[in-house]
Formats: C-alpha cells, structure tokens, sequence
C-alpha cells in the first residue's frame, strides 16, 4: 500500500465515524421533531424523555469510556492479542449492560413510582441489548470496512427511527412502541454476535479486560466529571439567580454541538492510529497527520462558528421569540469552546496511553468551573458563568498540552498553529463587536 492510499484511508476513516456521529445525532433530533410536532401527546413525550435522560445518565459515560479507549488498546495489542480484544470488549461491555438495566429498573420502582415500573423495565431491556452494539461500529473500522459502517449506519438509526415512531404513530401506546424498540435491538445485538463470531476467538481472558478497563476507567471518569459541569452550573444559576434568568440561561448554555461531534470522531481515530504508530515507530508521520486533519476541520468549523456568532440573535429570537433572545449571549460564550475544542492534546494522551493524565485534567477542570461560577455570577450576574466553563476548558487543554510537551511532543508537530491561533482571535473579535 503506498503513502497516498494510507492517507486516504486515514481519512475516509475519520469521515466514517464522523458522519455515524451526526447520524446517530440526527436520529435523536428526527424523534424530538416528530414528538414534538406530530405526536403532540406531553405526558407520553415527558415519560419518554425521561426514560432517555435516565438511561444516557446510567450508560453515557462507560460505554464513551470503553468506545473511545478501544482504538488506542486494539493496536495497540499484537496481532494475535487483536481479536481476544474484541471478543473481551464485547464481554465487558455486556457485563456492565446488565448492571446497567438493572439499576434503570430499580430506579423506576424507587424513584419514579408515577410511571408504570412496566416502561422502565422495557428500557431496561433496551440499555441491555443497545448498550453493546456500539461495538459494531469500531469493528467496522478496525477491519477498514468504512463503506459497510456507512450504509450499516444509515440503516440502522433509520429503522430505530421507524421502530419507535411508526407504533407511536398508529395510536399504540409508548410500552408497545418500546416493545418494538427492543425488538430492533435484540436484532442488531444478533448481528453483533454475527460480527464478532467473524472477527474474533470466543475466549474470555481477563487480564486483557482488566487491562482494557484500566486504560477506560480514567476517560470514564473524566465523561462523568465533565458531564456534571453542566450539572453544577444548572445548581448555580438557579441558587443565585431568577426563574426568569435560570431559563433563560438553560436556553443558551449549549455548545455548537457540530464541533464536539466531528471533534470527538477525529480524535477517536486518531488516538488509535498514534497507538499502532507507537508499535512501527513512526509516530510523527501519524502526527502530520493530525495536524493536516486538525487544519481541514478548522477551515470549516471556525467559519461556521463565526456565523453563528454574528446572526446568533436574530436565530434565538425566531426560534425562541423574544422572551428568551437574550439567551444568544450565553450561547454565544458556548461557542468559544471551539478554541479548545480544535486542540488535541487529549488524542495524543490516548494514543500514549497516558489517560490518567486526562482525568486529572478534568478534576482540576471540574473544580475551576465550579469556583469560577460561584464567583463571577456574583459579579456578572448569569453573564459569568459561561465564562466560568470557558476558562475551565481553556486551562484543561493547558494542562493536556504541558503533559504532551513534557512527553516530548512539540505543539507544531501536531496542530497548525498560526491557524489556530488566526481563527481564535478571530472569533473572540467577532463575540466582542456582536
């Protein structure tokens, strides 16, 4: 293979998990507009949104944690150790699923006792057969099958679409619409089982599980501190502030979701391919890589940020009428995490498998924000707690940075800086004039 085709696959790698990330996204927005729109029934969408809420909340941060340590522990391995990690991944994953369901039962019979407990228990079975097929997507990429992820991406979410929303549809009630759920889910759970009877050895081994949760454990803990930023600085606002200002600030404190999805899918692959790198001895060609890959996503996502930082008012004011256009301010903030973003410091770590340094990054992130917000919304009012999150993000990818640098990685080895540095003025110029 030469030096032109590994750099194409390179690529239409990072394209292929990016685009699933935007489909899976788009799926969750398609049903949002059909609830919301067509369906119209508020104590089913409420009983829906909770259950979804509740499940993210139980599974989001494990099965991100294993996903995205995956690439970096799979070539990492020898070949012949290769497909024992798939087959163990699976196993761990299942593992924790079961736990998983578990506590989403048990919290509807302890906490949610308005709702029938019969719905959590369909969820329940939802988060057991859903949670592990997230693995199908990183075999396909394993195993550079990047046009079967695509089209199995498109199917996939788009019939998860029809399971839910044609029963719903029809009259059916929302037990039976899961009862349809799940059985789409045992269905791509059997084609997972298909998937790995093919590319692996049924072999349990524990020490490549407990080595593979020992890399995730860190990440994990890193999701779960950082989702509980938006916690923490829900807790402020509303302690120190208005119902008027909480709402409003719940309105704007979201981040330019486009940046974090096709940031995340790039840095997934990457941090893998520095991994088998480390193994060939080539890690600074897989930085170029990087870099040239980190320019490419900059010449689209910064503009596009810009934009919205212009017309980001008017937007807020169509979508959500005046009573809560002043929440474009806070979004607007939000938006200047694509400055941190669009460094990858962070891959690096994961490609070394340093992810230990990840974690106390985000401890010291996590403690920074909540500080801050307790402070600056004393003197800014809700204005300061954007600002709060911001510096948090900025002093993490600092931090990642440092630890790069000290691992003896120089910042223009794998980030176009004058780039960088040329868009970030930019888009904190353009929040300044707006």
């Amino acid at each position: 293979m030469n030096i032109n085709s590994i750099k194409n696959n390179f690529s239409v790698k990072i394209f292929s998990l990016q685009a699933v990330q935007l489909i899976r996204t788009g799926s969750v927005f398609l049903v949002s507009i059909f609830l919301a729109n067509v369906y119209r029934n508020t104590e089913i969408i409420s009983q829906y949104e909770t259950l979804s809420l509740l499940a993210s909340a139980l599974t989001y941060f494990w099965v991100s944690g294993i996903m995205t340590t995956f690439l970096p522990f799979y070539h990492h391995a020898d070949e012949t150790k290769q497909k024992s990690v798939i087959f163990n991944t699976f196993i761990s994953l299942s593992l924790i699923s079961v736990a998983s369901a578990l506590l989403m039962y048990l919290a509807g019979i302890w906490f949610f006792k308005s709702m029938t407990h019969y719905l959590f228990m369909a969820f329940a079975i939802f988060i057991l057969f859903n949670s592990p097929v997230f693995l199908i997507e990183y075999i396909y990429l394993v195993k550079n099958k990047n046009k079967s992820l695509l089209v199995y991406s498109v199917i996939s979410f788009g019939l998860q679409i029809i399971s839910l929303c044609l029963p719903l549809y029809f009259g059916l009630s929302l037990l039976s619409a899961l009862f349809y759920l799940n059985i789409f889910a045992f269905l791509r759970f059997l084609f997972l089982l298909i998937l790995i009877w093919r590319n692996s050895v049924f072999v349990i081994d524990t020490n490549v599980q407990k080595a593979h949760l020992k890399k995730s454990l860190p990440i994990m803990l890193s999701l779960l501190i950082g989702g509980s930023t938006e916690i923490v600085n829900g807790f402020v606002v509303r302690y120190f502030s208005n119902n008027n200002d909480f709402a409003i600030f719940r309105y704007g404190a979201r981040e330019f979701p486009l940046v974090r999805l096709l940031a995340n899918a790039m840095s997934i692959v990457i941090s893998g391919e520095i991994a088998a790198s480390l193994l060939k001895g080539n890690v600074n060609e897989t930085l170029t890589k990087l870099k040239s890959a980190t320019s490419r996503l900059m010449h689209v996502l910064f503009p596009l940020t810009i934009i919205l930082l212009i017309f980001s008012k008017p937007l807020f004011r169509l979508l959500y009428t005046d009573v809560f256009v002043d929440s474009y301010k806070i979004f607007n903030v939000y938006l200047l995490l694509i400055v941190s973003r669009l460094f990858f410091p962070q891959t690096i770590l994961m490609g070394l498998q340093k992810n230990s340094k990840i974690m106390e990054a985000s401890i010291v992130e996590f403690a920074v924000n909540a500080v801050l917000a307790i402070v600056l919304i004393q003197f800014f009012g809700i204005a300061g707690v954007p600002f709060a999150t911001l510096s948090a993000y900025y002093i993490n990818q600092f931090l990642l940075y440092k630890t790069v640098h000290r691992s003896g990685y120089k910042i223009t080895t794998y980030t176009p800086v004058k780039t960088w540095i040329a868009y970030s003025i930019a888009s904190w110029i353009v929040f300044f004039i707006v």
